[in-house]
């Protein structure tokens, strides 16, 4: 935990134990208690890149310390953590909580303690535990009620770097450039027939057909956004996201591995896309790009609705993509397959309801 003028740059240090090492004394020290603890753990969620350990505290008579907290660790999947290396999954999940967290609006956890030894590809994060809540679950979707808090939540996260050049000052965010597009679109080349092989069966020829045309046009699709950038979550989906039932604390969102510089109605259609079932998100999602509009006019930011409209169809490509790509670069799992494959049929639903090919010409 934090002293008094200690901030988290200062405990960013690289003496800290592998998730199999953690003891109640590491725990007490880490939360700044000199009492230790009895401690009872277990995994939660299904991560595909990291893993979160949730710790039930029992202190001794009269300690005042927390009854849960939340490690966050590096994947025991070696795939996964070698993935994490080669993309900066684990730098950016640090860097968010270290130099952004602290001026955006969207409701994330209160980090008690942060370690790092990035140059060999570990860390450590230790969190506020947001019970009683509830994991999202991407297979399941969401109810409307459900994606309006994730929405309205967006806005704090996208309002307040909005336009923000300095963001790409931070050694760590990387933003949408040329090299990037040609370097997204190799790796979907490579990686698609793999996709193709693994799940074409399940999914069919239709959705397996739109994969293979956004191949064809990922390059021009990366530079056809129109709005301003801004800082993004790049996986903002219901397994990152935990519903909670007090009233004060009804969404914390989880996962920075993917924070970025890009545009915000992308974050926006691939939640969406992925967290509503199609038909429900039919129905609803002309009403949430509207409310996500105006709710960033009310923030301050100055953006015609057509452009937000256009980025949101551009973006709802954003999923398919990640469907392949994620799922042939990390360890896999029976859960993670059906996930992938879901993902990739709303996505290619998505697509085709908003006419992505035809808005980008092609």
């Amino acid at each position: 935990m934090a002293r008094a003028g200690q901030s988290l740059h200062d405990l960013a240090v690289s003496s800290f134990p592998e998730q199999q090492d953690v003891t109640p004394e590491w725990l007490a020290s880490a939360l700044g208690i000199d009492a230790v603890p009895e401690v009872e753990q277990r995994s939660i969620g299904t991560g595909q890149v990291g893993e979160n350990i949730r710790y039930t505290l029992t202190w001794p008579d009269g300690t005042d310390g927390p009854t849960t907290v939340v490690g966050k660790f590096p994947s025991p999947d070696l795939t996964s953590r070698e993935t994490a290396a080669a993309t900066g999954s684990y730098v950016k999940e640090v860097g968010f909580y270290r130099d952004l967290q602290a001026g955006l609006s969207i409701p994330t956890p209160k980090v008690l303690a942060l370690h790092e030894d990035l140059a060999n590809n570990r860390f450590l994060l230790l969190m506020e535990d947001i019970a009683p809540a509830e994991q999202g679950d991407q297979l399941l979707g969401c109810s409307v009620e459900e994606a309006a808090l994730a929405v309205d939540a967006l806005v704090g996260l996208h309002a307040p770097r909005w336009n923000d050049a300095t963001l790409l000052d931070l050694e760590w965010v990387s933003g949408r450039t040329p090299e990037r597009a040609t370097e997204t679109a190799g790796l979907y080349a490579m990686l698609f027939p793999g996709f193709v092989e693994r799940y074409g069966e399940r999914l069919g020829d239709d959705v397996v057909a739109v994969g293979a045309r956004l191949g064809n046009v990922i390059e021009t699709w990366f530079t056809s956004f129109q709005t301003p950038q801004t800082l993004i979550h790049g996986d903002y989906r219901l397994d990152n996201m935990l519903f909670g039932t007090h009233p004060a604390a009804p969404l914390t969102v989880v996962d920075w591995q993917t924070a970025s510089v890009g545009h915000g109605p992308a974050d926006l259609a691939y939640f969406l896309g992925a967290g509503l079932v199609p038909d429900v998100r039919r129905e609803a999602e002309a009403g949430f790009v509207a409310r996500y509009s105006d709710a960033m006019e009310a923030a301050g930011v100055s953006v015609p609705a057509a452009q937000i409209q256009h980025d949101y169809v551009m973006g709802s490509a954003t999923g398919y993509l990640m469907a392949v790509i994620a799922s042939m670069i990390v360890g896999r799992t029976d859960r993670g397959d059906e996930m992938f494959c879901v993902m990739a049929e709303r996505h290619a639903d998505q697509m085709s309801t908003a006419e992505f090919f035809t808005h980008l010409g092609q």
